[in-house]
């Protein structure tokens, strides 16, 4: 099997998404890891979702726009920023188990992941799209059944499908997705318009972005209870807006 290429059905989806809602409890076995005051922020990502957070080709540095902002949420409380890489799956967990203060990788806020984790104010207000081969026609939702559809697994976008009864391809990275469909493994990637867009506007005109199929608020995940990042972050968000 591929490296981050997951094949499984819409139950195998169900309990990821409660393994998300419901893994986060800080009882005798899940201890809150602390560090010391002084200690860097962490931030977890996967770091492949352009243009929120990926690794820039000529640098090798993590680079994006959830990264500016928990730089400058972390310059606020007089901290450093450490940045770490995880599979989407894994981002939540570790921020309810203290192995990370933050977790950004076009993370949407829902009503279940606000059970366990606090969210930043929403920093953009985008959806879910197809990105597709331009040479191809536009996929839609309903056309979509009779696709290979790949997503991020244990997303949003990976739930949605599942309520559209779409039996998706599911993937660890998302850009592994994509260099799946310039292969043609698979016909569609459904993803986070941000990331989307941004790839179909790399891509030299090889790739194109459906329209928008739905419409989600994007946050930074915190720790329950930690006002002061969460205040941080929330002041960040409103300062690069005013700009």
């Amino acid at each position: 099997m591929k490296d981050g290429l997951i094949f499984a059905g819409c139950a195998a989806a169900l309990g990821a998404s409660l393994a998300l809602s419901s893994g986060c409890g800080r009882g005798p076995d899940n201890p809150h890891v602390a560090r010391p005051a002084d200690a860097p922020l962490v931030l977890v990502t996967t770091a492949s979702t352009p243009p929120l957070s990926y690794r820039d080709e000529a640098s090798g540095e993590i680079v994006g726009t959830e990264i500016d902002i928990a730089r400058a949420a972390a310059a606020k409380l007089g901290r450093a920023l450490e940045i770490r890489t995880a599979k989407f799956p894994e981002l939540l967990p570790m921020v309810c188990d203290g192995a990370a203060d933050m977790a950004a990788s076009g993370i949407t806020i829902t009503e279940g992941r606000l059970q366990t984790v606090d969210f930043s104010v929403p920093y953009a207000t985008e959806g879910g799209m197809f990105l597709y081969r331009a040479a191809d026609p536009m996929p839609t939702m309903i056309r979509a059944h009779r696709l290979r559809v790949a997503t991020m697994d244990a997303s949003t976008y990976d739930f949605y499908l599942c309520a559209h009864s779409i039996d998706s391809i599911r993937y660890g990275l998302v850009m592994q997705a994509v260099e799946d469909l310039k292969g043609g493994r698979v016909d569609t990637v459904f993803y986070d318009s941000c990331a989307v867009k941004q790839i179909a506007a790399d891509s030299g005109g090889a790739l194109a972005a459906s329209r928008l199929e739905t419409r989600e608020n994007f946050g930074i995940a915190v720790r329950k209870g930690d006002r002061a990042l969460k205040a941080a972050l929330d002041e960040a968000i409103a300062a690069r807006r005013a700009k």
